[in-house]
């Protein structure tokens, strides 16, 4: 940096020469005249910039020259900087242009410059090998600070523990003034929309990728996507629900500063804690006390659970919190000096309905001579719905685009006429709403955070809130924009990060791609912290590297990296913290969308900007980086004796990932239908755990970690052992298939909703309704005619259950309930070399909806086959020593036959005795029993061929048949009698059904139709 400070000194000095007066000095003309003629030469050569010339025009713009000391100083056009740039590059470049204006210039020093900086200054802390670390993109370690701690949770020091990362998924439902009426800020299209697409990203998996690896993640919009709200507090409570404090505690009303008071409707300039008080406690003993926020929960799911307090001066920074849910007792610490006044996130639990202090309920221990003063006030749990109402006032603000937010305010329109307008609410569940609304209900103050235009436009308001909520955050130096010196929240954000998505279309096949965009001019490109805002460039750069690069190696080679726009648009200007806003493809085009609506596509883009921030934060703080594992597979739950098991799993490597490895896993169990503990720590691969009762269902799923955090978990499986049943049951999970939907691609294009609906990862939020414009012409001519691909909003709010991994219970409870001990198995481990089946009574080998799907990358088999030959393998042996088997699934035979697979195809004919005959066999979904099977199983049975919220739809179950004289017809489906399940009883007995078994809508019906098709393997027909 000291030789381009003193490069740029001396270019100064000779530029001034050059330009003094009229007449030029002799030096100041031979400067000229070289810069000329290495101009010129620069101009006759090649294009330095042909493979980023789709970004924007670049070229050389101009040369000067200092003869005199021999120094060459080369301007790039503006939109050299919108490409990634390296040492190498620059290196390459620089060699290039030497190479062009020839020996004439071998000794000269070669300078480039971009936008008035030094080219080098482009490259990112986190890329740079030999040059220099810019003191102004980085920061101690000294400042990270954790407002919520897990009292559990390992210190992981290369990830993300104690850092502070505030983000928010595009945009939401919103109130439009001038149209009286609520609605989204983009149009509905192949099924999703903006507004709520990238939340399918970052609640299923980049939120919990980060908090895993030790991040507190804030969020202005709502996360929970429980619709149910339980509030407890001292000023009031929902019903049934009531707030316990212990003799031993002293509170005292706060009288100095305002708490939260519930209230149904919040109206214009309301804010909920500004309406009640918090208590300050005190124990009145020499030990420690509790408080006890008890809600009366409306039904058993998960709840988020939302804690808060006072401020006061002299606040403890360790406050010691419990819930207890139905897998048991969560502890964490609150450091109270941060994050007052406002609802802050400790983790989402399951609860059963009704109130158990035991299983339901959070507890604020009171310390005995605390060092400081503890707070506490409402507690809630559940997201809820929108409760904000909005009306038109006298006039409107005129929408502003965000480029164009820090220009003059637009002009009002006058909205005064004969009408009464009344509030109106969403409708909408909270997390659907848009963050200034959130913003309201969780105490933001209003005319310096989300009503920055007087409440005359919710669309200007919303996006221009979203920089500003983190700036309040932070508070003082870095508060908003109209009031920087405001306190705020006092908590240190170290980065902000918008995901969105963008518009525009390609003509073919050609995907739009992805864009970042970073601010670096705003307030002479500093930070309030005197810190360089092209730290916003970093980290556009090391995410939008990470997403393009882990995407083209693992599903299109040719995924189009857009430019790096250093633009004023509001979310990238306004917060005072590095900052990226992501646009990752265009949700408007087909080829991007193919991408887009993929499960395994949301992990990859999610795990990559993971990986980004990681990698900006280390380097930033000086530190090394480790991403961690995959979550472990092959997982096994094997009986030993007695009551005790062998569960055993396999680590996963990551092929883009050296640093991802384990050194540890993390075992959690849940109870029956409970949730999970929190798990126990082991360094093995393989455990023998010893059951504490006989007939309880126990569920395990593993994690993998290591220094840089903690894996998502993989499946889940179950086992219950009956102490007078010897007859034992393997349960085996061949259904791992995530996928998306259908599509075509010919003079109609879209998604084919009617062939398959694909499955999401565990659940689904984002779908709006189903795609009716398949007409690639359609133009665009507003958001409630948005042309091809605009789509139905039927389903908004409705979350889409997909594969849970969690199946294996479903069937268990079949099997437990039906007087028999079952255990598990991965598929992955049944069809090893070496798996003992002999042991088993009979095998239940579920399916669900795994189907042959095009693998990630554009070459190379399909994933999520069935009947691999390795697990044809497995069957052949156990069913010719005379074992029992149940196989469902809604494509049992479909798979076979699309795939042209002729060997697994005789081998359903020969060893399980069927034969497809067609798939969407059904969309009814009632099965009617055959008279020769009449006297062994129900006579009738349903199973889910619509929206559930519970199950999966099964959009295109199979038609089978029987082969061979020992195959006869179970049952058919009632809609047109075409076979929906078959039975074999020969030398062995099987039961096929078409459909998925955990599909049957009634668990009476499984129940009992489980214990059928057990009953039946007891025949002696060997």
């Amino acid at each position: 940096m000291k030789r381009l400070l003193q490069f740029k000194f001396i270019l100064i000095l000779g530029l001034l020469t050059i330009y003094a007066g009229d007449v030029f000095s002799q030096s100041g003309k031979r400067d000229l005249r070289i810069a000329k003629k290495a101009m010129d030469k620069i101009q006759d050569g090649p294009d330095l910039f042909r493979s980023w010339q789709y970004m924007g025009q670049m070229y050389v713009d101009s040369v000067a020259a200092d003869v005199t000391n021999e120094t060459l100083a080369v301007f790039l056009s503006p939109n050299v900087a919108r490409v990634p740039i390296r040492e190498v590059w620059i290196n390459y470049i620089e060699q290039s242009i030497k190479n062009q204006i020839g020996r004439r210039f071998r000794k000269y020093n070669l300078q480039m410059f971009c936008n008035g900086k030094p080219l080098e200054e482009f490259v990112p802390v986190y890329f740079r090998e030999s040059l220099p670390t810019d003191t102004l993109r980085i920061k101690g370690t000294g400042l990270r600070k954790s407002l919520v701690k897990r009292a559990d949770e390992p210190f992981f020091e290369s990830g993300l523990t104690n850092n502070n990362i505030a983000m928010w998924a595009s945009h939401g439902y919103y109130y439009e003034s001038e149209l009286d009426r609520w609605e989204w800020q983009r149009a509905r299209l192949f099924g999703t929309v903006e507004d709520i697409y990238p939340f399918s990203f970052t609640r299923n998996f980049l939120v919990p990728m980060l908090e895993d690896a030790g991040a507190s993640v804030f969020l202005p919009r709502e996360r929970d996507t429980q619709t149910n709200e339980v509030i407890v507090d001292n000023d009031g409570s929902s019903e049934g629900s009531e707030l316990i404090i212990e003799n031993g505690v002293r509170e005292i009303v706060s009288s100095s500063e305002k708490g939260f008071c519930m209230k149904d409707t919040l109206f214009k300039g309301e804010n909920p804690f500004q309406m009640g008080t918090f208590l300050q406690v005190h124990p009145s003993s020499e030990n420690s006390s509790n408080i006890t926020y008890l809600p009366n929960i409306p039904e058993d799911g998960e709840y988020a659970v939302y804690v808060s307090y006072g401020k006061v001066e002299g606040a403890l920074n360790n406050v010691p919190y419990r819930v207890n849910h139905s897998g048991g007792t969560t502890r964490y610490f609150i450091n109270q000096q941060m994050g007052y006044g406002t609802w802050v996130y400790l983790g989402t639990f399951y609860f059963k309905k009704g109130k158990n202090a035991k299983t339901g309920s959070l507890e604020i221990e009171v310390p005995y001579k605390a060092s400081g003063i503890v707070t506490t006030d409402a507690v809630r749990f559940g997201g809820g719905m929108g409760n904000v109402a909005r009306r038109p006032e006298d006039s409107y603000i005129k929408r502003k685009w965000s480029l164009n937010d820090h220009q003059q305010q637009n002009s009002e329109v006058d909205l005064s006429d004969s009408v009464t307008y009344t509030p109106k609410l969403s409708g909408k569940p909270r997390w659907m709403e848009a963050g200034r609304y959130r913003m309201q209900y969780a105490g933001v103050p209003d005319t310096i955070v989300y009503s920055l235009n007087d409440n005359k436009n919710d669309y200007n308001d919303d996006y221009q809130s979203r920089g500003e909520w983190v700036n309040y955050l932070m508070g003082n130096p870095n508060g908003p924009s109209k009031a920087p010196g405001t306190p705020g929240l006092n908590i240190p954000v170290d980065l902000a990060f918008a995901f969105h998505t963008d518009a525009g279309t390609t003509p073919g096949d050609s995907v739009i791609g992805t864009l970042g965009i970073y601010s670096s001019v705003t307030n002479d490109g500093q930070f309030p912290d005197g810190k360089s805002r092209l730290a916003s460039r970093d980290l556009t750069d090391v995410i939008q590297s990470q997403i393009v690069s882990d995407v083209r190696l693992t599903f299109d080679d040719e995924w189009t990296r857009r430019a790096m726009w250093d633009k004023q648009y509001s979310e990238a200007y306004r917060p005072n913290v590095p900052t990226m806003l992501l646009e990752l493809l265009s949700h408007q085009n087909l080829a991007d969308m193919k991408y887009g609506l993929d499960p395994r596509f949301k992990f990859t883009v999610s795990r990559a900007i993971y990986k980004g921030m990681v990698r900006f934060l280390s380097a930033r703080e000086g530190r090394r980086a480790v991403i961690k594992p995959l979550a472990p597979d092959h997982l096994s739950l094997i009986q030993v004796e007695g009551k005790k098991l062998r569960l055993s799993w396999n680590p996963v490597e990551d092929p883009l990932e050296e640093s991802a490895v384990p050194s540890g896993y993390k075992v959690y169990q849940r109870i029956e239908d409970n949730g999970f503990d929190n798990g126990f720590f082991t360094t093995d691969t393989t455990m023998v755990i010893e059951l504490p009762e006989w007939g309880t269902i126990y569920s395990f799923k593993v994690t993998a970690l290591n220094d840089g955090g903690e894996s998502m978990a993989g499946e889940t499986l179950s086992v219950s052992l009956q102490s007078d049943s010897n007859d034992l049951v393997l349960v085996v999970n061949g259904f791992d298939r995530v996928a998306p939907p259908s599509f075509v691609d010919g003079e109609t294009a879209g998604v084919a909703w009617w062939d398959d609906e694909g499955v999401p990862w565990h659940r689904d939020m984002s779908h709006t309704g189903k795609q009716y414009d398949y007409d690639r012409s359609s133009p665009w001519l507003d958001d409630d005619s948005p042309g091809h691909g605009a789509s139905y909003a039927d389903m908004e709010g409705k979350i889409i259950p997909g594969n849970n991994f969690d199946f294996v219970f479903t069937h268990g409870k079949a099997i437990r309930d039906a007087g028999y001990s079952f255990v598990s198995v991965s598929d992955e481990v049944f069809a090893s070399n070496g798996f003992e089946v002999e042991p088993y009574k009979a095998v239940d080998l579920l399916y669900g909806e795994e189907r042959g799907t095009e693998p990630l990358f554009q070459s190379g088999e399909k994933q999520y086959r069935l009947f691999s030959p390795e697990t044809r393998e497995t069957l052949k042996k156990y069913l010719l020593s005379g074992g029992n088997i149940l196989v469902s699934g809604a494509y049992i035979g479909t798979d076979a036959a699309e795939n042209k697979d002729t060997a697994t195809i005789e081998f359903l004919k020969e060893f399980l005795h069927y034969r497809w005959m067609t798939n969407h066999a059904d969309n009814v979904g009632n099965l009617k029993v055959t008279d020769e099977a009449s006297a062994l199983f129900l006579p009738s049975l349903s199973y889910n061929v619509e929206y559930h919220p519970d199950i999966y739809k099964v959009e295109s179950p199979d038609g089978i048949e029987p082969v061979g004289d020992d195959a006869f017809r179970i049952y058919r489906y009632e809609s047109n009698n075409t076979c929906a399940g078959v039975g074999f009883s020969g030398h062995y007995q099987s039961v096929i059904l078409g459909f998925p078994f955990e599909a049957i809508a009634s668990e009476k019906e499984r129940a009992e139709l489980m214990k059928q098709v057990l009953q039946f393997f007891q025949n002696e027909n060997k």
